[in-house]
């Protein structure tokens, strides 16, 4: 982003490109570079990131140079403006408004058991604070290429999380995008899509008195 605020603010004074964009450019200034569910910034800056590598990402190819090097280092002022221009466009037709959080945009959603989710913007989702891996984003979440919709629905990165203590007592943290169960019928089919989506761990039941104490139902086999 520096080079495009260099970009700029060396735009001549009476360039209408400066009024049109300065809201965009004060609100990307502003950002801690943290990815939330309620940021606009995080939009703004996801949506002109891709528009540069979309427009350029064939030419870094062909020069065999890294595309982020390439948009860093390659680009000229006036294409980072354009990138931006055209960016908000797009979030002003789609959306209503450039000035819109990212997690109004970014969301997850579990219809089906199918593998291939059958995507709806009309349908009920959750807003997602995360980000593609491709921007630096941990815990990732990007969607499949071509998007058939308008908001974004996470279909890849990191379905599945977990953070062992191998002490004297092992205690465990997990969290799966969605649920255990790939039953839409079931209760646990979407029980952890909103800790998933929020960031919230819940707890591995490692010993068996813990397992028997949480135990919906058991058999002998």
């Amino acid at each position: 982003m520096p080079p495009l605020f260099s970009g700029y603010d060396a735009l001549p004074a009476a360039d209408p490109q400066r009024a049109a964009l300065g809201e965009a450019i004060a609100a990307l200034r502003g950002w801690n570079r943290r990815t939330s569910a309620d940021s606009v910034p995080t939009a703004v800056a996801i949506f002109w990131g891709q528009e540069l590598v979309e427009r350029k990402g064939a030419e870094a190819r062909e020069a065999e140079e890294p595309v982020y090097d390439y948009l860093v280092d390659k680009l000229t002022d006036a294409e980072r403006i354009a990138g931006l221009s055209v960016a908000l466009e797009k979030l002003q037709r789609d959306f209503g408004r450039w000035q819109i959080p990212w997690g109004e945009i970014n969301r997850f959603q579990r219809l089906t058991d199918d593998i291939v989710q059958p995507y709806d913007d009309a349908r009920p989702s959750l807003p997602v604070g995360f980000a593609s891996s491709q921007w630096g984003a941990l815990a990732s979440f990007d969607s499949s290429k071509p998007r058939k919709t308008k908001k974004i629905y996470g279909s890849t990165g990191n379905s599945f999380i977990a953070a062992v203590d191998f002490g004297p007592t092992i205690h465990a943290k997990a969290l799966m995008s969605g649920g255990e169960s790939g039953d839409p019928s079931s209760p646990h089919f979407t029980d952890q899509a909103l800790m998933f989506s929020q960031g919230r761990f819940r707890d591995v039941l490692f010993y068996p008195e813990d397992v028997r104490a949480h135990a919906e139902r058991s058999y002998s086999p």
